[in-house]
């Protein structure tokens, strides 16, 4: 009797809860009648972030690696953007905006984008925090991420539970038509392909709570900044086949 054919896809799905956090901060300066003005001004809101943070920064990769107590892991930049716009005078006679004596005027503004990745998250409610109040600076994005070797030890977990996942799948269905029993399948059901689905799938999850501990007061900047769970899919394809 020829084999029995069984072909399954596996599925694991592994999770770590957040090691760092990307903000995204956009400086943009406010219309300046000269190019190099607007420049000045993005490059001045910078500076002062950058003044917020260096307490908190490694002073270079080598105090980062050994420093796993760093606020912030390193930070980075892109470059100037400068831009032009037209915009309608006031009539100094009139005081109005729109009159027929005014005239159009060339503004120029500048923008930057500076990326921070973070360790602390209680650093970084407190850093969002400040830059809220800043009236030319504001929150772009934010992410969690894990760092590298943890991303390797997810995807290595999540690949042997897919592994698992389908290996138990063709052990089932060769119990029921192939009318063996748990032990028998273990057995008789081996794996003689293996193909694994890409692209790996990324998920992130919000913590879930249950009550609250008593007299536990949390500000709003520590909900908004609150570390997700992140998670990684795999997914494999096993044909298998039973010895009968």
């Amino acid at each position: 009797m020829a084999p029995l054919e069984i072909n399954v896809t596996g599925a694991g799905t592994t999770y770590r809860p957040a090691e760092r956090s990307v903000l995204i901060l956009l400086a943009k300066s406010k219309p300046f009648p000269t190019a190099q003005g607007a420049d000045s001004a993005v490059a001045s809101i910078i500076n002062s972030l950058c003044d917020a943070i260096a307490p908190y920064c490694p002073h270079d990769i080598a105090t980062a690696s050994k420093n796993e107590n760093t606020g912030i892991a390193h930070y980075s930049f892109t470059t100037f953007e400068t831009s032009s716009g037209h915009s309608r005078s006031h009539d100094t006679s009139t005081g109005l905006a729109f009159s027929k004596s005014s005239k159009y005027e060339t503004t120029f503004t500048a923008s930057m984008e500076m990326s921070i990745e973070f360790i602390d998250f209680a650093l970084l409610a407190r850093i969002a925090t400040q830059v809220r109040s800043m009236e030319s600076v504001a929150i772009k994005s934010h992410t969690w991420t894990l760092t590298p070797s943890t991303q390797i030890e997810v995807q290595s977990q999540a690949r042997k539970d897919a592994a698992k996942n389908a290996i138990l799948k063709a052990r089932n269905y060769a119990e029921a038509f192939a009318a063996l029993d748990e032990d028998e399948a273990i057995r008789k059901v081996r794996a003689i392909l293996i193909k694994e689905v890409e692209p790996y799938k990324m998920f992130k999850k919000a913590k879930l709570h249950f009550g609250k501990v008593k007299n536990e007061t949390t500000q709003k900047s520590e909900w908004d900044y609150e570390p997700l769970d992140i998670g990684v899919e795999v997914k494999v394809d096993g044909k298998f086949v039973v010895d009968l």
